[in-house]
């Protein structure tokens, strides 16, 4: 038979998690790729404006665009606090790719402007330059979601380049812009796939981490908790001001198991069991464990009247049905020893375990397959 019970991994990450691992990491880096760059637009504009005489010739409307770069640049300090992604989520995102998009927007406007009008022909290499720096930025930055940065891409670049092609002048331009965006194109594709590697890892790893913990705390041969996960929940309930009841269950004569039949026989009475346990205990806030061997505890948010009970509903089921087909009915039994947690006797998790244990003792010397509750 087989030893194992614990499932085999599944793959990097279940559907679900893998979504709310993928958003998150997507929060955290737009974020941190898109705080700051709202204020090369208005660098942007401020050298173009400048070099094109337009604060001179149209202050308002130079300083208006300066201040609507301004505070775009602002909106996205504001969003890249840590509190907004924990409480928005999609919806943070959202409101992030708006901002940007609506930048780029403001942008290829302004280029539209710019190469339309004879006046600020100091300006259109300025802006033209600009507009390969922003969307470079786009497409080396944003790979996370890979269409929104495309759109954002063809806002800021495509009017630049549709206009040089139609400015005689500017022909031998439209041509290097021309072949630059299947550069940016390249690069976008290429940043995707990178980002898409990199999420992946970082996924394995994290799903890796968590098995390893998983596998700290679990018993290997039955998937229960196992003792050193039994004594943090014990040490948890002991401040937790709850009724808090522990069953020690030992199966009885469990070497002749063993020696009768082999340990193999013995792992599958073992599983078995520990299967039974499941479906008896499966009420909410129930933690089952195996201490070692053949013994078994169980912590239970109840009193001592309901734990007893329970115990001997346990003993019970036993007697009616076998742990295995083939065996006959009673032929496993187990000795269950029940206590209350009481502050007043049991000062620390060890004297509680050892109250217990001793009904535990004492329900074997009475004669196994019984349930003792701790003496008074």
């Amino acid at each position: 038979m087989t030893r194992a019970r614990i499932p085999a991994p599944e793959p990097v990450l279940a559907a679900p998690v893998a979504a709310g691992f993928r958003r998150s990491r997507e929060l955290g880096e737009t974020a941190a790729r898109g705080v700051l760059g709202g204020v090369f637009y208005m660098l942007g504009w401020a050298l173009a404006g400048g070099v094109g005489g337009e604060f001179a010739r149209r202050p308002l409307l130079s300083v208006a665009l300066l201040l609507a770069f301004g505070l775009l640049a602002a909106a996205r300090v504001l969003l890249a606090r840590p509190a907004l992604a924990a409480r928005l989520g999609e919806a943070l995102l959202a409101t992030w790719w708006s901002l940007f998009l609506l930048t780029a927007l403001l942008w290829g406007g302004v280029t539209v402007w710019v190469l339309g009008d004879a006046q600020l022909g100091n300006a259109r290499l300025v802006v033209l330059i600009c507009s390969v720096a922003y969307a470079t930025a786009y497409a080396h930055n944003f790979p996370m979601r890979w269409q929104a940065a495309l759109l954002g891409i063809a806002l800021l670049y495509l009017p630049g380049m549709l206009l040089a092609w139609w400015s005689e002048d500017l022909r031998g331009v439209a041509i290097a812009l021309s072949v630059f965006l299947i550069y940016l194109l390249s690069a976008l594709r290429l940043s995707r796939d990178q980002y898409e590697r990199q999420l992946a890892l970082e996924a394995a790893l994290l799903r890796q981490r968590d098995l390893y913990e998983q596998q700290s705390r679990t018993d290997a041969l039955t998937g229960l908790d196992n003792r050193r996960e039994f004594a943090f929940n014990l040490e948890r309930a002991f401040g937790a001001g709850q009724p808090v009841c522990l069953l020690m269950i030992d199966i009885d004569h469990f070497k002749r198991i063993n020696d009768r039949h082999g340990h193999a026989a013995g792992d599958a009475v073992l599983i078995a069991f520990a299967d039974l346990l499941r479906g008896h205990f499966s009420q909410p806030g129930a933690r089952l464990a195996r201490l070692g061997g053949e013994e078994f505890g169980v912590l239970l948010g109840v009193g001592e009247d309901a734990a007893e009970a329970s115990a001997i509903a346990l003993c019970q089921r036993l007697a009616r049905a076998p742990l295995e087909p083939g065996s006959p009915r009673g032929a496993v039994t187990v000795s269950i020893g029940v206590g209350q947690l009481r502050p007043q006797r049991h000062r620390r998790p060890d004297d509680f375990i050892a109250d217990v244990d001793r009904s535990l003792y004492r329900a074997k010397e009475e004669g196994r397959n019984r349930v003792c509750r701790i003496a008074r």
